[in-house]
């Protein structure tokens, strides 16, 4: 562990090191920490200190515990979580809002910034997205496409505010069909055809093209979940 801080809690002084890490990318959303025994031996404090640690950072929504599986990491910065605690008492439709200008001006940025790898990665995303057999299938691949794309803006701020607000999940959560996947395929075949149009205009470096597409995208989406939206 780095130096001590005088009269600081060694628990805080733990999680304020997480913290820092999670920040510079060293254990990215979605990946399990190491275990509480490897997080002693590794900074050389109490397990207590560790446990308490881990336990400010969940409360905080930066990770998650899964009973019997370890500690993930579910955001960057505390920045998501309050976004996420504020959203459940705002207007659906102005949250409808913020998400369309984030992920608008997140394409746009991506069609500047991506790198070769990743629009490889974005083409790959499409076509697993497109391949899909089955509603959870369509779901994971969807979400795995979005996150490529925000974090191809090379804005981490814009991507950190955009998990905040629930991003395309929520999207996922609000269209909660029963239908038969064929039937939902079916109804959703314009919202499957500007995702082609967005990830094809970041692949052409059309920062224009990608933006309008990808509003056009999510104003679909929020015709299927019923969502008022004025953003322009």
């Amino acid at each position: 562990m780095s130096r001590l801080a005088p009269n600081v809690p060694l628990a805080e002084q733990v999680a304020s090191q997480l913290r820092r890490r999670i920040a510079a990318g060293e254990f990215a959303v979605g990946t399990r920490l190491p275990t509480e025994m490897e997080l002693v031996a590794e900074l050389g404090v109490s397990r207590n200190s560790v446990r308490e640690a881990l336990r400010s950072l969940v409360h905080a929504g930066l990770l998650r515990a899964r009973a019997g599986d370890g500690t993930y990491v579910t955001a960057t910065s505390d920045l998501a979580p309050a976004v996420a605690r504020r959203i459940e008492l705002d207007r659906a439709a102005d949250v409808a809002e913020v998400r369309l200008l984030l992920e608008r001006e997140g394409a746009r940025l991506a069609a500047t910034r991506a790198t070769a790898e990743q629009r490889d990665q974005l083409r790959q995303a499409l076509a697993d997205r497109g391949a899909a057999q089955d509603l959870p299938t369509y779901t994971a691949t969807d979400i795995a496409l979005h996150s490529l794309l925000l974090e191809a803006s090379g804005n981490a701020l814009l991507a950190e505010l955009y998990r905040g607000t629930g991003g395309v999940e929520q999207a996922h959560r609000d269209l909660g069909s029963d239908k038969e996947f064929a039937v939902l395929q079916t109804e959703l075949a314009d919202v499957d055809a500007a995702h082609v149009d967005v990830i094809e205009a970041i692949i052409a470096e059309d920062p224009d093209a990608a933006g309008a597409a990808a509003e056009r995208m999510v104003r679909l989406v929020i015709a299927h979940t019923g969502t008022e939206t004025t953003a322009r």
